[in-house]
């Protein structure tokens, strides 16, 4: 903990300097305390920068008074790497636009806080995309999905992101500014004569890649799966690298320190921009999914199947199938291709240049499954476009549907990013649920399984204590068999508080040691995001709940019995942010508009469970402070549909207000609507003529709309003007780059304006 008048100063100091809003509220500071893992850590307070001259006063003024500071976009990250007793640098308000595109050379430059979907919509129209996908590519923005390098469904064919990132303008630890990017060896010859910590970095971490010792560790100790992002990544500066597996895209060879950032999970340095290689838009997509009555039986089959050349596999268990079915968007979804009632189902996806060649693929397909994978109980196509994007929606929320289990024994992410190569997939998991289960401990899944990724989730009562010290020895024994498998502890969610703490054990202590190493080299004070990759704590400190959580009963007067309670209705929230969302659907209305973290369905539930919960006075539960954050829901009920979880945060906040207007008096507005019905007969009966007459005239009007306005008996002082927002677009074509107004017909999101 930072002294007070330390924390005092930098504030003071950043004020003077940044044009972004600085927030150091204890409400502020509890909306970015967690992340959608398991951990809540309370920053010091949270910048929304502007510029990248922001970012760099920050910086430099963090680097003087030894402030540690996080960068941190949609905090959608599962290791916990999203929350740090640190300063969060949020870059989704305002650092979200594309800088640069070149479609002939296929690349863009774009500042961290842009949401990968919406720089997907923008490629769109130039036949572009970026080619990794994560299922949390609706609300996961650039710089989270750069530092975590993660991937996703079509691993397979893309790789990791490190693999697709070009360079990057950063601010090091110190203030500086530097430009990394791919070096011929004249050039990095060049830099390595520059003065600063710019220099330092190019001398030292190019004699620590090019010691002979230090190459064979750095070969020996990476796991050979290519399916990586644990640690830092030494072996992308090797010029033959680790693995010696080939994607389909340019491998310059060049000595490239955005290698390092990447994957660094914001601890080497802050980056201002990111320039990211692109892919080419498939030209026609179509899926076969495949039915099973087992998992080991769809497992196994895995294999056999990628003979058939797809371009991606992914499988959905029994558990999220049966999630989908209790949500209603969902389920009306699986009801359009799934037949009968299997255990579970691998999505099977095909490319091609033509309808015809992907219809053929899938034919042959069928053929494939038909005589070797005898098990499969139905293999059925998906070919019509919104066809396939309801079994890819289905499959992008498993995650979030695992997690909607109304129980305080829920699908925990801790050991649920290991790969395995895919021939040891089945036997890796039967042994990780055998463990589990001699436990106690029952298991869920989903996964890549085409990549051998299979996220196992173990089901824990992180409020008990007996669950909470199954974690270490459910991981540590996931890391022996990884060992033996030659799998992966990190495949693409990172390292955090999860996993950082088992980083030595699973890597070796000399290539540990390397990975130290270059942490002092780029940040000596330890001030970027300290305690992940290295130097972390035990994986059990800052649990979002724990032992000694409780939380305050309070008289409900509707039912929340389905879930468990009142308490248990808002801790349904885990924090995945899908409610950030924009580009698709409805959730969430309010966040849409303002961008505002307080706005989101998470930010509401993070507020009242921390007042229930009693790390806020129980008298902020029903404080102004809380009505603004729960003002500006709508109650549209599309929480319930959309999250995956089925927050509720309609019939959440009308059970508040009940309290709320207990505590501080029910508005005039509130009685006027309670009894509309009776008012209408009066004012449509024999006084219609006069209150017609009256309606006309603009002092009525305005008494009228004073009256039923914010007006609250005890709480006057919190009366504020309506505020207005208007939903602007991220950039695209029709705004020329810039957050301009334009007509929704011409918006590629086509997203109201």
């Amino acid at each position: 903990m930072l002294p007070t008048h330390t924390l005092h100063e930098f504030f003071h100091q950043l004020g003077q300097r940044v044009q972004g809003e600085i927030r150091t509220d204890t409400y502020s500071k509890l909306l970015y305390s967690t992340d959608a893992s398991i951990y809540k850590v309370m920053p010091y307070g949270v910048l929304l920068p502007r510029t990248a001259a922001d970012l760099q006063s920050a910086v430099e003024l963090a680097h003087q008074h030894r402030v540690p500071l996080l960068p941190r976009t949609s905090g959608s990250s599962l290791a916990g790497q999203a929350t740090n007793e640190a300063v969060v640098l949020d870059l989704t308000r305002h650092m979200n636009q594309v800088v640069e595109l070149n479609v002939e050379e296929k690349w863009v430059r774009v500042q961290p806080g842009i949401v990968l979907d919406e720089l997907n919509a923008y490629l769109r129209p130039h036949n572009l995309q970026f080619g990794p996908d994560p299922a949390s590519s609706n609300r996961a923005a650039m710089g989270g999905i750069v530092s975590n390098n993660s991937t996703g469904s079509h691993s397979i064919l893309y790789g990791m992101t490190t693999d697709h990132v070009l360079g990057m303008n950063v601010i090091l630890s110190d203030g500086t500014t530097a430009e990394f990017k791919g070096l011929t060896a004249v050039q990095l010859a060049q830099h390595q004569q520059k003065a600063g910590l710019e220099g330092q970095l190019y001398r030292q971490i190019n004699s620590l890649v090019w010691d002979p010792t230090h190459q064979a560790t750095i070969q020996k100790g990476t796991p050979r799966h290519w399916r990586r992002c644990g640690g830092y990544n030494l072996d992308r500066m090797l010029p033959e690298g680790v693995g010696g597996v080939s994607f389909n895209w340019p491998q310059d060879g060049l000595f490239n320190l955005a290698k390092l950032v990447s994957g660094g999970e914001g601890t080497l340095a802050v980056m201002s921009d990111i320039t990211l290689n692109l892919v080419p838009l498939p030209a026609h997509t179509g899926v076969a999914i495949v039915h099973f009555n087992a998992l080991f039986e769809a497992l196994e089959s895995v294999p056999t199947m990628l003979e058939a050349g797809p371009a991606a596999i992914e499988l959905l268990d029994n558990l999220g199938l049966t999630m989908c079915r209790d949500v209603p968007e969902y389920a009306r979804l699986l009801e359009t291709f799934l037949e009968g009632q299997p255990n579970c189902i691998l999505i099977t996806e095909f490319y091609g240049e033509s309808d015809a060649e992907v219809l053929a693929k899938i034919e042959r397909f069928k053929a494939h499954v038909a005589a070797h994978v005898g098990k499969a109980t139905a293999v059925v196509p998906a070919l019509h476009p919104q066809l396939q994007n309801n079994v890819w929606k289905v499959r992008k929320v498993g995650l979030g549907l695992m997690m909607s289990v109304r129980s305080d024994f829920k699908p925990i992410p801790f050991i649920e990013d290991a790969a395995v190569p895919v021939q040891y997939l089945a036997e890796y998991v039967t042994r990780i649920e055998r463990f589990c289960n001699d436990l106690g401990t029952e298991v869920a899944y989903y996964a890549h399984a085409s990549a051998g990724c299979i996220h196992i989730r173990p089901l824990i009562n992180t409020k008990i204590a007996a669950d909470v010290a199954k974690l270490p020895q459910i991981a540590q024994f996931s890391v022996e068999l990884l060992g033996q498998y030659g799998g992966s502890l990190s495949s693409e969610h990172g390292d955090g508080k999860a996993r950082s703490w088992l980083n030595e054990k699973f890597f070796g202590a000399e290539l540990y040691g390397l990975y130290k190493e270059v942490k002092r080299a780029f940040d000596p004070h330890n001030l970027l995001n300290p305690g992940n990759i290295v130097d972390a704590p035990p994986m059990t400190e800052n649990l979002r709940y724990g032992a000694n959580y409780q939380t305050i009963p309070i008289q409900t007067v509707l039912d929340f019995s389905h879930d468990g309670g009142f308490d248990r209705a808002i801790e349904m929230c885990n924090g995945a942010g899908v409610c950030r969302k924009r580009t698709i659907d409805t959730m969430c209305p309010s966040f849409m508009a303002t961008e505002n973290e307080r706005d989101s369905t998470r930010g509401r539930a993070n507020m009242l469970r921390a007042a229930l919960s009693g790390e806020l006075p129980f008298s902020d539960f029903t404080s102004p402070a809380m009505y603004e954050a729960m003002d500006l829901c709508v109650s549209c009920k599309a929480c319930k549909a959309e999250c995956p979880s089925a927050v509720d945060m309609a019939k959440i906040k009308t059970e508040w207000l009940h309290h709320y207007h207990a505590a501080n008096g029910t508005p005039l507005r509130s009685k006027l609507f309670a009894h509309i019905e009776s008012l209408s007969k009066l004012a449509s009966g024999p006084l219609a003529p006069l209150v017609n007459w009256g309606g006309r005239l603009g002092w009525v009007q305005q008494g009228v709309g004073a009256l039923g306005g914010d007006w609250r008996p005890s709480a006057v002082a919190a009366v504020r003007p309506p505020t207005v927002y208007a939903l602007v677009c991220p950039p695209c074509t029709a705004a020329q780059n810039t957050h301009g107004r334009h007509s929704a017909d011409s918006c590629p999101l086509q997203r109201h304006v």
